[in-house]
């Protein structure tokens, strides 16, 4: 199938606009530095914890760990249905705490309870993130981070991820002197845009595996995106599709892995060597292996099928931004080999409610 044929609706343009949206939304970030210092001093000896629903609670995944390694304050991230069921275990009397809270709409039922729950009853501060700032979720803040945002038009979440999630960067990197990761990051949107060049027609070629199940591993700031890529494969593809944490994956869940298996691994710095084992260790098992890295490592091409590297300078801090866009792409072309098109996800709507 001729790739122009299937590169249409309003999900791919948004998996592939990415880069520019980061631009202009880094722009009016810029504008903001001196209050978001401000909001960090203030709230440094608090427990930051990172909510939502969904996709959005695997972006609190990932931005609470990139919040954590760049600002040294301890974070955590919870669904927000914990919030309303289970507030005591989410928010320890013995702490000071603070709610970020992701939604893409701002409108998302649970995500609201908690956030005015969290205000209400606990008195909390809270930072609330959506692409939407006029939003109820975003009228609900003690602080603002204001970045343009075009509406996604599709059902599923691609660009809105990874734009709230360079926003928590963003206001990590005012907690100190980061002018050289400020610089770096702002290097990312042209990078991007290389890389999806680069790398496009290996994606789609890899996606057309009409009848394989997927296993998308990582750790540390990888883990919500390999949750993400897994639900983006249910999501846009109706597919069998798990998320874990590398090295766990061999405590029992390897049972799961046949030939038609495709493990996705998102390579660590830290962890490199041991994120390997595990790769090779599932092309014993007769998996297809796919690895994302920092290109600057070597790899032993024997046990991996297929190689994705990104540009050596970014490192951990940076690669969830060049991966995520490679990853949404495997899920939009893997549904359209498969005859469905994610612009018409089964059973899903742009926004959950909850009723009383």
């Amino acid at each position: 199938m001729e790739l122009d044929r299937i590169q249409d609706g309003h999900t791919y343009r948004e998996i592939v606009r990415q880069p520019a949206i980061w631009r202009e939304a880094l722009a009016v970030l810029a504008g903001q530095k001196r209050e978001m210092g401000d909001f960090i001093a203030a709230h440094r000896e608090r427990l930051w914890t990172f909510t939502g629903c969904g996709t959005s609670y695997y972006l609190a995944q990932s931005g609470a760990a990139l919040f954590e390694m760049v600002t040294g304050l301890r974070t955590r991230a919870v669904p927000a249905s914990e919030i309303l069921i289970y507030p005591e275990l989410v928010f320890n009397p013995r702490d000071q705490h603070l709610l970020v809270a992701f939604s893409r709409s701002g409108t998302t039922t649970e995500t609201l309870r908690a956030v005015r729950k969290a205000k209400a009853e606990l008195k909390l501060p809270v930072l609330p993130i959506s692409c939407d700032m006029a939003s109820p979720l975003s009228r609900e803040g003690d602080f603002h981070l204001t970045f343009p945002f075009p509406a996604e038009r599709s059902v599923v979440m691609t660009g809105s991820f990874t734009t709230m999630l360079m926003a928590i960067l963003y206001l990590a990197l005012q907690s100190g002197d980061h002018a050289a990761r400020l610089a770096m990051l702002e290097k990312i949107p042209a990078s991007c845009e290389e890389l999806i060049g680069s790398s496009e027609s290996r994606i789609a070629a890899i996606a057309d595996r009409r009848e394989a199940d997927f296993v998308f591993l990582a750790q540390g700031p990888y883990l919500g995106l390999a949750n993400e890529a897994a639900l983006k494969m249910k999501e846009m593809a109706i597919s069998s599709s798990v998320g874990f944490h590398a090295l766990e994956f061999r405590h029992g869940p390897m049972s799961v892995v046949t030939d038609k298996t495709m493990i996705v691994m998102l390579l660590s710095e830290p962890g490199h060597q041991l994120e390997l084992q595990v790769a090779a260790d599932m092309k014993k098992l007769g998996a297809e292996v796919v690895l994302m890295h920092g290109a600057d490592r070597k790899i032993d091409a024997s046990y991996i099928d297929h190689l994705f590297g990104v540009p050596a300078r970014f490192g951990d801090l940076f690669n969830p931004f060049l991966f995520m866009p490679l990853l949404q792409l495997f899920g939009y072309y893997h549904a359209r080999f498969k005859g469905i098109h994610p612009d018409r996800p089964k059973n899903l709507t742009a926004v959950v409610t909850l009723n009383d």
